[in-house]
């Protein structure tokens, strides 16, 4: 759909009259990235009101790009060409404080910053879809024209575009992952999928590795003898509410013999020194090494095996379980990972994980995101494990041992540097489904080994070292420990 006729040649009038022709931009001129930025909209199938702000979207500036051919006080002479709504649009993305509006505009509660009036409030979510659409078409059409601005800038805008995916249409995002999401060889060559590694394709692991396979990357699973057989003759069959039912093929060994971009942790931490021989340090390359186990004391472990520079933390919520090799049952309907680093160096790998389907964000404070995890995940571990309870019984049946258990990790992590909220804590597990199990409990209950120590061990010995009292938390410990 192109500008309307009506008011299509009006519009083009008004940008040479006010100097567009003239303006310097990538790509030659401003008038003309302007018109390119109109009809990618048009491509998408924006509505007129859309296409016409995109043709305009420049006139008072933006928060990127300071040149403006009208003064505010002259709005209305641009709303008798192309219309109230199309020219709200245009105030609506220029009056964009970038900094502050965009890492929540994609959430219910987004606070955009009126950049002119000092303003702040939550706009609608048309509102939002607008100018998440208006956005991808202005950096995706600068990000083709001019490559040194890609190279400078694209690890953001893959980050901020992930962060704006709810808000895209289909063909906005497919454009967005095309343009923006595959990892470029050395030396400027075409985009080509990952190689990923994946070592423990279990209940985390397996999913990850199906979704990543799903979405055209290799991927090659590494595990013991039984479950590499198994992953070479019949891939992994996913069942999940979330993403569907499915199966994946995946290349799989007993340990890793060539170079991966990426390799996943997915392992229980009882395994890890085991697990860590089949995946040698020399073998591994350049690749980012991302841990997904619970705990807080892994990252120094594998940072010592594999250099600091290359274990991104990360944190997973998820429920997922193997019921057999290969055979992986997902059943929360979310999966979110939380890398931990410089945003710079993990915005490939969140673009990466997004395109798969994982709501993926980069957080630069390791210390709060891992002890985020283990305060939360501490007491309903320990507490269900140790009573064979569901976490709707333990919030009922244990409710004062609960809220002690919480009370402690709180403190242990507020010591550690990360403060935890306890309100918030005690409201995720009173929204938790009644019938939810630990991953602790339900290895307890398969006889399998238990992560107490990389859980109530290490939660133990950071109360030490800080003096923090735990009374609740030494005593269930001991009791599991002499179970």
């Amino acid at each position: 759909m192109s500008v309307p006729l009506s008011a299509g040649p009006q519009v083009l009038s008004l940008l040479r009259e006010l100097g567009a022709e003239a303006i310097v931009h990538p790509g030659g001129t401003l008038l003309a990235h302007l018109r390119r930025v109109q009809e990618r909209l048009a491509a998408w199938g924006a509505r007129p009101a859309l296409q016409l702000a995109g043709l305009c979207h420049a006139f008072y500036g933006t928060d990127g790009f300071a040149t403006s051919l009208l003064p505010l006080d002259r709005r209305a002479e641009l709303a008798a060409v192309i219309g109230a709504e199309a020219e709200a649009l245009v105030y609506f993305y220029a009056a964009c404080d970038r900094r502050s509006s965009y890492p929540t505009l994609a959430d219910p509660d987004a606070a955009y910053r009126d950049r002119f009036t000092g303003r702040t409030f939550t706009p609608d979510l048309g509102l939002r879809r607008d100018f998440a659409e208006l956005s991808a078409a202005n950096e995706l059409d600068i990000a083709r024209i001019d490559p040194a601005f890609r190279e400078a800038s694209g690890a953001d805008l893959r980050t901020l575009f992930a962060r704006l995916r709810p808000l895209l249409s289909r063909l906005a995002w497919t454009d967005c992952h095309t343009e923006l999401t595959t990892a470029p060889l050395p030396g400027g060559a075409a985009p080509r999928p990952w190689t990923v590694a994946v070592l423990g394709p279990g209940g985390v692991g397996g999913l990850l590795a199906a979704l990543l396979s799903r979405a055209g990357h290799r991927v090659i699973c590494v595990a013991g003898d039984a479950t590499t057989r198994a992953l070479r003759e019949d891939g992994i069959r996913v069942r999940s509410g979330q993403f569907g039912d499915f199966t994946a093929t995946v290349e799989a060994d007993t340990e890793l013999r060539e170079p991966a971009d990426l390799c996943l942790i997915a392992v229980k931490h009882t395994a890890l020194g085991s697990a860590l021989e089949r995946l040698p340090p020399g073998v591994l390359g350049e690749g980012v090494v991302v841990p997904l186990l619970n705990g807080i004391e892994h990252p120094a472990v594998l940072r010592d095996r594999y250099g600091a520079e290359r274990v991104a933390p990360g944190i997973i919520r998820v429920e997922s379980t193997r019921t057999a090799p290969g055979t992986i049952e997902h059943g929360s309907p979310f999966t979110e990972i939380e890398l931990s680093g410089a945003h710079e160096r993990l915005a490939p790998l969140a673009a990466l994980l997004e395109d798969a389907g994982v709501r993926t964000r980069v957080v630069e404070d390791e210390t709060a995101a891992l002890w985020a995890k283990l305060a939360f995940l501490a007491p309903f571990a320990l507490l269900t494990t140790r009573y064979g309870r569901t976490i709707g019984e333990v919030r009922t049946e244990r409710r004062e041992e609960l809220v002690a258990l919480v009370e402690e990790a709180a403190a242990v992590s507020s010591a550690c540097g990360a403060p935890a909220d306890v309100a918030k804590a005690l409201a995720l597990y009173d929204a938790f489904p009644a019938g939810s199990k630990s991953s602790m409990q339900r290895d307890a209950e398969a006889g399998r080994p238990l992560e107490l120590d990389a859980i109530g061990g290490a939660l133990l010995r950071a109360a030490e070292r800080h003096g923090v009292p735990v009374p609740v938390a030494v005593r269930l410990m001991t009791e599991l420990s002499a179970d």
